[in-house]
């Protein structure tokens, strides 16, 4: 899940010897290169890979169980 953060001048710091301010215009847009997003993307599925393999413990297969029904007996409300 990307986070949407204000569009910011895209000068880097070197440029201007400040940081890039954040633009008034809304709404925000998310911005994350590319490559970037592709190298989180990566090391986080390494990081989680292994917990996707482990089984679902079974009090929180309960507790989802127990949300389902009562979702049914109210009509999906």
């Amino acid at each position: 899940m990307l986070m949407t953060m204000p569009k910011v001048d895209q000068r880097k710091l070197g440029d201007i010897g400040e940081p890039p301010v954040a633009s008034s215009e809304l709404p925000h847009q998310p911005f994350l290169p590319s490559d970037v997003a592709a190298c989180l993307g990566e090391r986080l599925r390494a990081c989680y890979s292994p917990l996707m393999k482990d089984p679902v413990p079974e009090h929180l297969i309960q507790i989802l169980e127990a949300m389902d029904q009562k979702e049914r007996t109210n009509g999906g409300r």
